[in-house]
């Protein structure tokens, strides 16, 4: 097994040198999605400076480092000629920074855009960008293994392991389930299903709401919390729910204190992924001790073994009535321990990545030799 050149601990007692990072997002998604921010916030205090990733920086700036997580996402725009300039502006600046000696790693959230609005564009984006990569930072093994069967030639990436952090220290959790069920005007006896986040057509939510449908009356009400991304979603979910007593929406963005409220009152989270790498809504879940219903699919086993069959259940296939009637009675139960996130702090990552950056910056650009953070081969 290969260890890292250096050690963090080796690191620190020597005159390490300030690294810039330019990073895709950094913390202009604070308020969206506080993943990066909490992690570059700590390795502001390692000797690295961190600014968010944007055309004109990349332009202009010399720098260490590119972080990039959501490097797709200049095929997100819905008008096509947007989209075609973005990724051609992309094209260029992975050219400049590899002259520059920048070295570029890719953080492997998902392995697609998920609503898939420009396929083509999108595949001529892969094709040229994942050559360009000087190293892969997967959130799990199992990650790692499906995002190289997806694209085999990230198996000559040099490939480092550090999960998804701690969602705790960015959310105020202050207020009793009997407080938070007064504030959404929810019933105290009746078990409460969320579902939380941005809604996407791959995320399943018309889904959930047909099968809450079948329940007997009074059996559950399901809360969908969060700001819908396509209109004809929208309307898709608002019809489904029409003529079910059962169902509350809540379609607007969610404040970082209002967040509580929502898992706070519920009883049982389900994420009725269609398609899924990762999910941050479960680790929010679990963040807030509320137990988790995903499908099998993408990483979402790995996260039952890592936390346990307490706090994570899967099913195959698709949600069905009984399925779901089973994990209802199975997240009412109050015989857990609170979910472990031991060394999902995030000092403790923000040490990995820089570590890692060290290690990128160690290697001769080409290599292919694959090195590992927390002991772990790769």
């Amino acid at each position: 097994m290969e260890e890292l050149p250096v050690s963090f601990d080796e690191a620190s007692a020597r005159s390490r040198r300030r690294l810039t990072v330019l990073a895709l997002p950094a913390f202009r998604r604070r308020s969206l999605n506080p993943f990066q921010a909490l992690l570059y916030d700590e390795a502001g205090r390692l000797d690295v400076q961190v600014e968010d990733w944007t055309f004109a920086r990349a332009l202009l700036r010399r720098t260490h480092i590119w972080h990039l997580h959501h490097p797709d996402t200049v095929v997100f725009p819905r008008s096509t000629l947007q989209s075609a300039v973005e990724t051609c502006l992309m094209f260029c600046l992975l050219v400049i920074a590899r002259g520059r000696d920048t070295r570029i790693v890719w953080t492997v959230h998902d392995l697609d855009s998920s609503d898939a609005q420009h396929p083509r564009l999108e595949r001529l984006f892969w094709r040229y960008f994942l050559p360009r990569l000087d190293a892969c930072i997967y959130l799990s093994e199992a990650g790692r293994r499906l995002a190289q069967e997806r694209f085999p030639s990230l198996q000559e990436v040099p490939a480092f392991i550090s999960p998804h952090g701690d969602f705790r220290p960015a959310y105020p959790n202050t207020v009793s389930r009997a407080e938070a069920r007064a504030a959404l005007e929810l019933p105290e006896g009746v078990p409460v299903v969320l579902n939380f986040g941005l809604i996407r057509p791959y995320k399943g939510v018309p889904e959930l709401i047909d099968t809450v449908g079948e329940l007997d009356g009074g059996e559950a009400v399901l809360v969908i919390a969060g700001r819908v991304w396509d209109a004809g979603v929208e309307q898709e979910i608002r019809t489904r729910a029409r003529e079910l007593s059962g169902v509350r929406l809540h379609l607007r963005w969610i404040s970082f204190d209002d967040t509580q409220l929502y898992f706070k009152a519920c009883d049982l989270v389900v994420l009725p992924y269609l398609r899924i790498l990762n999910s941050g809504t479960a680790m929010l879940a679990l963040a807030f001790e509320r137990p988790v219903l995903v499908p099998d699919r993408g990483t979402m086993a790995e996260l039952g073994e890592r936390f346990g069959t307490s706090w994570v259940r899967t099913y195959p296939d698709e949600l069905d009535v009984g399925t779901l009637r089973s994990a209802l009675s199975w997240a009412c139960r109050s015989d857990r321990a609170p979910p472990d996130l031991t060394g999902l702090d995030w000092a403790s990552l923000a040490h990995e990545t820089r570590e890692i950056y060290d290690a990128m910056l160690a290697m001769r650009r080409g290599t292919r030799k694959a090195h590992g953070t927390r002991g772990a081969p790769v």
